[in-house]
């Protein structure tokens, strides 16, 4: 019986300690020089957005490398918009697929066009005409990731390290562009054609990305990492099919390579005051049940 107490209380710890709900969330600009230069909607005097609960992309190009040394896509894989990258790769390239038949054309992401960018804060941005501070119109956000992991036959893609970097990118003044947030990857779990990854937010600037704490305070995204108490984030995303096909694949060197367009979701939260204190009752308890076990030895 002792057992399955000190079980339990240990259990209801982890649980609440891992708990994480996506959050409502706002981005400050530190300036309205951003909303004051809209095309569309009114301008305020803040300078921030309203509250969304999504960071959306559409028609994201994905690629993904193969380690095809041994003639098997299986093993080490990794997925990357990084345009050095994919030119050391060798890409652009076209040619035949593993197939025999197919014909694939491996090209770089058009990031100008739209093929790296966060196009959605949902539900605030669209429409235009929002409380956005002018995103999407002087200035929105691009991604550029390196995602490691292993694939198997039985359960498909398992991203195991990698980053997500978001940058600021000023639509009239390069100048402003800079890295804004890194999500570093923590895991990952696949459903049929439904990918999630779970990723740290291990870089924020200082008061950019502010996120509700459950209790509707919101915290500054940079405030936990100097302290590892970082913020989370939950990808979902779509890959169909989620093992690749030989008509989708072309042999570049050792690798064989896919490329697909993503639509998907990013939320974020961070830890709970509830979740917290249920974890500090939990280590409580699993003191006290060190005590009593040490303390019936004793009387033994």
């Amino acid at each position: 019986m002792k057992n399955f107490k000190l079980a339990s209380i240990t259990a209801a710890a982890l649980l609440f300690s891992s708990v994480a709900v996506a959050s409502d969330m706002y981005i400050d600009l530190g300036t309205n020089s951003y909303d004051m230069g809209r095309g569309v909607g009114t301008p305020d005097a803040n300078t921030r957005t309203a509250a969304f609960n999504e960071f959306g992309f559409s028609q994201l190009l994905a690629t993904s490398i193969y380690d095809y040394s041994d003639g098997s896509i299986f093993g080490a894989f990794f997925d990357t918009n990084d345009i050095p990258t994919l030119t050391g790769l060798g890409l652009p390239a076209s040619g035949t697929a593993l197939d025999g038949v197919s014909n694939v054309n491996l090209v770089l992401p058009n990031c100008p066009a739209g093929q790296c960018d966060i196009d959605a804060l949902s539900p605030l941005v669209p429409p235009l005409g929002s409380d956005n501070e002018g995103y999407l119109q002087t200035w929105d956000m691009q991604m550029v990731y390196t995602l490691n992991g292993t694939l198997t036959a039985a359960g498909g893609p398992q991203y195991t390290s990698g980053t997500i970097d978001i940058f600021f990118n000023d639509l009239n003044d390069d100048t402003n562009d800079r890295l804004i947030l890194t999500f570093s990857v923590t895991g990952s779990d696949i459903m049929a054609a439904n990918l999630n990854l779970y990723f740290d937010i291990t870089y924020a600037e200082a008061g950019f990305l502010w996120i509700d704490n459950g209790s509707g305070t919101f915290v500054d995204a940079s405030a936990g990492i100097a302290s590892g108490n970082y913020a989370r984030v939950v990808l979902d995303t779509n890959v169909n099919p989620p093992i690749p096909t030989n008509d989708q694949l072309l042999l570049v060197g050792t690798n064989a390579i896919r490329q697909a367009t993503l639509d998907g979701s990013m939320t974020a939260s961070v830890p709970e005051p509830a979740s917290l204190t249920m974890l500090g009752l939990g280590l409580l308890g699993l003191a006290g049940v060190g005590r009593r076990q040490r303390k019936n030895k004793s009387n033994a």
